[in-house]
């Protein structure tokens, strides 16, 4: 019995090896570095500016690998993170890199071609994530200032292709919590719901996406609030030559709950009887020329507009404007100057502003991709 336990044990890991050997992996990495000054105003009287030097390796260096073997295909990706604050020369705490040698799980899911449809378990991107600009100082271009983005830009989900129709369950964003009074508990009803339709054609690609989403907010009597959230968006990209143009607008019902991407107020309000709704619109457009093989220019408008009328009128507006030069040192590395104006602009309070002040970005982006 014991020999033939070894026997069969033996087949297993040849057939393992087989089976991997059959299968076509690829590994990739890129490795990327920060080098940005930032010059803060935070507006209004006597207001002190501050300006900061950041230097260090870039939020989104990455390690993964692509799996593909016959009707399965599977994605593996990790990046770097410092992990926590106090650690000198991190002046951005949780949200740096490198320092403490962390590593965060970005991707991990696989898929299942049954050929007339697909489907999808793991962690992926959301369908409502659709980069215009390519400003990296943010780590996904411009999409708080009006794009389409989620905060948590990677989640849980299962998710359906059918030709370019994609219909995704994902896990539902809390993150916000209750309101004013309830706050005992959080209850999800349903999971995420988003859907995307991708046009392609010659001169670019046209994206449609809409996602729904909706929890309770429960109080210490176990009375409860619901708060819903949605969000609709269209992207387009095309092409012009060497030129090229990028722009998506979005509306959005309680956005900062539902997990938007947002520099600006989004969350639904109390008052003190009814669940009040804010909405959201932006827009980001993105236009640049290639000049030859090796240097790129590209120039990038947002802005972000939110409001809700109760308990008094609320607006609450941000922009940025944005330059970047893209620079080929070779097939593989690049040198990214950028330069970034974010205008806070003001928020209105029952007739009232407030000015945000504004912040001025100017540094290099490095980047080194490998496979």
């Amino acid at each position: 019995m014991k020999k033939f336990i070894i026997f069969v044990a033996a087949i297993a890991m040849v057939g393992s090896f087989v089976a991997t050997a059959m299968a076509d992996v690829s590994l990739y990495g890129s490795a990327r570095f920060r080098s940005y000054y930032k010059d803060s105003d935070p507006g209004g009287p006597g207001a002190v500016t501050d300006g900061d030097l950041e230097w260090r390796m870039g939020h989104l260096t990455r390690f993964g690998a692509n799996f593909k073997s016959d009707k399965i295909t599977g994605k593996f990706e990790m990046d770097a993170r410092a992990g926590g604050k106090g650690v000198t020369g991190d002046i951005e705490g949780s949200s740096g890199a490198s320092e403490l040698g962390n590593l965060r799980l970005r991707l991990l899911w696989g898929e299942y071609d049954f050929g007339s449809w697909k489907f999808l378990v793991g962690q992926n991107y959301p369908l409502y994530d659709a980069p215009v600009s390519g400003i990296n100082y943010y780590s996904g271009g411009l999409q708080q200032f009006g794009g389409i983005g989620i905060t948590v830009a990677r989640t849980s989900q299962m998710r359906f292709t059918i030709n370019n129709l994609r219909i995704a369950f994902l896990q539902t964003d809390t993150s916000k919590g209750g309101l004013p009074g309830y706050t005992s508990d959080v209850d999800v009803i349903l999971p995420k719901i988003e859907a995307r339709y991708d046009l392609k054609a010659d001169w670019g690609v046209l994206n449609f996406i809409g996602g729904y989403q909706t929890y309770k907010a429960v109080n210490a009597l176990d009375q409860d609030k619901t708060i819903s959230s949605w969000v609709a968006g269209v992207r387009g990209k095309f092409n012009f030559g060497p030129a090229y143009l990028g722009a998506a607008l979005t509306y959005r019902q309680n956005g900062g709950n539902y997990g938007a991407w947002t520099a600006i107020n989004e969350n639904a309000q109390f008052d003190g009887t009814d669940v009040q709704d804010t909405t959201a619109w932006g827009g980001v457009v993105a236009l640049g020329y290639k000049i030859n093989d090796s240097n790129t220019v590209e120039v990038n408008y947002a802005t972000v507009n939110s409001e809700y009328d109760l308990p008094g009128t609320y607006e609450d507006k941000t922009q940025a404007i944005a330059l970047l030069y893209k620079y080929t040192v070779a097939p593989g590395f690049y040198i990214i100057p950028e330069f970034i104006f974010q205008d806070n602009q003001e928020t209105t309070t029952a007739g009232v502003d407030s000015d945000n002040g504004d912040d001025t970005i100017i540094g290099i982006f490095w980047r080194i991709d490998f496979k």
